[in-house]
């Protein structure tokens, strides 16, 4: 592919791929292409980030800050916002402590930079309630992993020979990542897929496992009891934690019997079992289907204790940049309350170091473990994105202030109180560490195409600082100021960023040795005695894996409704034409023949039920689901997933939700 630089050079903050792009402003509008110096993408982007110019164009975008008038919308300049919203915060402190004000930071803010600064403005302001995107989504996976091998390791194609991609769909969630996938099967890597659906990676696979939702970590057992039946065992392993527990637990329980409840077949399991052991070093990709369970981390502890049988030499240690701490973090006020779900989910809290927003209702409704009486909203749409859309609907507009950073009057917006204008990140100035994904470069989001609608969110957590008294935890002008500080204590400085081509620049991580985990005592854990002080299983036991519920003559289908879109990321983009064209309408997938039983025809609106809502939608028949199991997108107004969800059963270590292999029913709606 020969493709030539054209434009301002930046970095795509869509998702956490941060692809390298470049920008032209034609005079019709922007053109967005990949950025072909960018050393990670290599000139890669996808159908959001090239049609990124209509999100930032777009008519819908909020212009200036709204305050709630009654029932409609006042006008108010931005600094007589951030007064209101400094009083309204600080008056609510006073009445009720810290403690009940909420700081919330969304999906489209990422996870680097802003979310550090947003983090520091809520410790400074005394709040231990920091909470993100975090409480259901990724760090359920990285707790599971951190308990049993210290962290979740990144591909290495040039040492790994199989792979088992596990209830993720990388060709979709992850593009530009599932490029390399592609270039290593070509090169000849194995790949088995665990995934009840055939998603487009599961087309790419040697080996598909379509397994019953909700039956993941019975199958990881499996692969374990083959590897010890088959000698598959490093001999370091057996030093690990508990890694004689974990064989005496397996010892009377066979392969068959472990299969029963995934309905793999032996024949399939035997021939996945082949293609990963007879090709070692093996490396394990989780995805959210895993983790948005009741059953979530405990199925992760037992696919990434298998992970460290496939590669004893996986490397969990991120790599990071240098860079200096914010100041003022040794002058935090006193916390006089625990953040919100630390007692029932201590290890939750001590990994993340955040609330469990999971729990914010019953804060909110209930004042337990004490009233919550403000929250502010950067970047998220919890409204949509939170399970049981009804609860957190009425929770929300309980509370005595409400305020939203967003670029669109999100259905979250709508009952705030106080609505903030946002920038695009084509308008932003912002860090960007490629370590986590095991590349080390550090890189940089550059201002290159300002409307003027809003402010980037540096600005307005430097300015809300201001307000609270708190200039000395930003005391720069800017975020440039910022950024030349931070990089400080490095070789890299900010002009070295501007001047690259592609907006990166190579760094030196840390020296990792190779074969030790990154645990405390860089053994692996198979035994978790944080797990056992929990009151929770230390082993990754089949009692572990059980489900409140399973699908019966009520409910017989299994439902997820997190199916990942390309053209959508979770519940943004829907604004964009060229997005909204290419996956116009929501859907429920649905089986043929499931279909034919119940007298269902393609395009035919039914009524999909769970125990806690319904929604009705039109039905897309397609081959690529289960008999037994219905598969829709989340993040759609007009049929909105988390109707069909709560905030009840929840993960006892993590608190995540239960959003995948959820009992569903399927009726016809009357009149069709």
């Amino acid at each position: 592919m020969n493709l030539k630089r054209i434009g301002t050079p930046s970095i795509c903050n869509i998702c956490k791929e941060n692809c390298g792009i470049q920008v032209q402003n034609t005079g019709h509008g922007l053109r967005i292409t990949g950025n072909p110096d960018h050393p990670v993408s290599k000139g890669f982007l996808c159908i959001r980030g090239k049609n990124f110019g209509e999100i930032h164009a777009s008519p819908h975008r909020l212009q200036e800050p709204l305050l709630k008038n009654g029932s409609g919308w006042q006008p108010i300049s931005y600094d007589k916002a951030l007064r209101l919203l400094a009083d309204r915060f600080d008056g609510i402190r006073q009445k009720y402590g810290a403690e009940s004000v909420v700081f919330y930071k969304g999906e489209s803010l990422k996870h680097q930079e802003i979310s550090q600064y947003f983090s520091h403005l809520a410790r400074g302001f005394g709040t231990p309630n920091y909470i993100s995107v975090g409480s259901l989504c990724h760090f359920a996976m990285t707790l599971g992993f951190t308990l049993t091998c210290g962290g979740i390791p990144a591909p290495d194609y040039s040492r790994i020979k199989s792979a088992i991609i596990w209830g993720a769909n990388p060709a979709v969630s992850l593009a530009r990542s599932s490029l390399e996938l592609k270039q290593a099967l070509k090169e000849g890597l194995k790949l088995v897929v665990v995934d009840p659906s055939v998603t487009r990676t599961a087309e790419l696979a040697d080996c598909h496992l379509a397994i019953t939702p909700g039956t993941d970590g019975y199958l990881a057992l499996a692969f374990i009891k083959y590897a010890v039946l088959n000698q598959h065992i490093h001999p370091s392993l057996k030093l690990g934690n508990g890694w004689d527990d974990l064989c005496n637990m397996i010892s009377d329980i066979s392969i068959q019997d472990l299969l029963k409840p995934a309905r793999i077949s032996e024949e399939g399991f035997l021939y996945a079992a082949s293609l990963i052991f007879g090709h070692l070093p093996g490396w394990i990709q989780t995805g959210s289907g895993l983790e948005l369970q009741p059953v979530g981390v405990q199925t992760v502890r037992a696919i990434s204790s298998l992970l460290t049988i496939l590669d004893p030499y996986a490397v969990t240690t991120p790599m990071s940049s240098r860079l200096s701490t914010l100041p003022g973090e040794d002058g935090y006020p006193a916390i006089q309350a625990e953040p919100i779900g630390k007692t029932e989910l201590p290890l939750f809290e001590a990994s993340l170091g955040q609330g469990q927003g999971m729990l914010l209702p019953k804060a909110i409704l209930q004042d337990d473990p004490y009233p919550v009486r403000a929250m502010m909203v950067i970047g998220g749409n919890p409204l949509m994105t939170f399970p049981g859309t009804p609860i957190y609907r009425q929770a929300f507009k309980k509370l005595d202030f409400l305020a939203v950073f967003d670029l669109f009057m999100t259905p979250t917006a709508q009952i705030a109180d106080l609505v903030l204008p946002a920038a695009t990140f084509l308008e932003n100035l912002e860090l960007i560490d490629y370590g986590r994904g095991g590349k080390p470069y550090l890189g940089l989001i550059r201002p290159v195409a300002d409307t003027g609608f809003g402010w980037p969110a540096w600005k307005l957590i430097f300015r809300l600082a201001d307000a609270f008294g708190l200039k000395n935890l930003f005391p720069w002008r800017d975020n440039k100021e910022a950024i030349k500080h931070r990089l400080s204590p490095g070789t890299i400085t900010f002009d070295n960023l501007m001047e690259s081509p592609s907006s990166t620049v190579v760094y030196t991580p840390e020296p990792r040795m190779p074969g030790q985990w990154n645990t405390p005592d860089k053994k692996v854990n198979y035994f978790s005695s944080l797990v056992e002080k929990t009151g929770n299983f230390p082993l990754p036991v089949m009692e572990s894996f059980r489900l409140p519920h399973s699908p019966d003559d009520m409910f017989p289908f299994w439902l997820s409704t997190g199916d990942r879109v390309p053209s959508y990321q979770h519940s943004q983009f829907r604004e964009s034409l060229t997005c909204k064209a290419d996956f116009p309408k929501p859907v429920l997938d649905m089986h043929p023949e499931a279909a034919s039983r119940l007298g269902i025809v393609h395009d035919e609106k039914v009524r999909l039920s769970t125990r806690d809502g319904r929604i009705d939608l039109p039905v897309r028949l397609t081959q690529e689901v289960r008999h037994d199991c219905l598969r829709l997108a989340h993040g759609w107004v007009e049929a909105n997933a988390n109707e069909l969800t709560c905030p009840e059963y929840l993960d006892p270590l993590s608190g995540f939700p239960w959003m995948r292999a959820l009992p569903a029913r399927v009726e016809r709606v009357a009149g069709q």
